[in-house]
């Protein structure tokens, strides 16, 4: 059984990604609402779209860390990043899709809406807003989990120090690589085979 401070913790880090996930997430919903705002005011429909990027936000960062604790997207560890970032992007896609279904769902039904009447303002209602919804949400993510692929293998301190502080060199990773390509050459050199092509 975990001791109260491992939980506090626990609950002081969930929180603290929650609040990350939460802002790099209000930031993108917000400026796509200013541009879908920005497109309604051209048709004289004023629209203010804050409300709703604070709320979806939060509410994305909910589901992420649900999908997290469920391990989703895992799996990879060996692979190229890119496998891991694109497998979590979509895996979150889908995660985030269904509980946002299942949430307007629930609400619909308190407010006295048929589960279809509740489905048609997912994503905007109509297939295609959908569909641009769920890639604008994929591209969304792309970068957020390459930057947590990356904290990973290079550890979270040093990438946020890279990013935010001073410019690190990474020698150790390039004093593996150039070890490792010496002694594929000089294997090769034995075998009377060159690799380096």
């Amino acid at each position: 059984m975990p001791t109260k401070a491992q939980v506090r913790d626990r609950a002081r880090s969930e929180f603290r990604e929650f609040v990350l996930f939460a802002a790099y997430l209000f930031v993108v919903f917000s400026v796509l609402a200013f541009y879908k705002s920005a497109i309604l005011e051209a048709e004289s429909i004023h629209w203010v779209p804050w409300g709703f990027a604070a709320i979806k936000s939060a509410l994305a960062a909910k589901f992420i860390l649900i999908g997290r604790a469920l391990h989703i997207g895992e799996g990879h560890g060996t692979k190229p990043l890119i496998w891991q970032t694109l497998h979590k992007s979509i895996g979150f896609l889908i995660v985030v899709a269904g509980l946002t279904v299942i949430e307007e769902a629930i609400v619909g039904l308190i407010h006295g809406r048929t589960f279809l009447q509740s489905m048609a303002e997912v994503g905007g209602g109509t297939p295609e807003q959908m569909i641009a919804t769920a890639l604008i949400l994929f591209l969304v993510f792309v970068p957020m989990f390459a930057f947590g692929a990356l904290s990973e293998v290079m550890g979270e301190k040093a990438l946020s120090r890279t990013f935010f502080k001073e410019r690190l060199e990474f020698e150790v990773v390039g004093s593996q690589f150039a070890a490792r390509n010496e002694s594929e050459r000089s294997l090769a050199a034995r075998s009377g085979y060159d690799n380096r092509f």
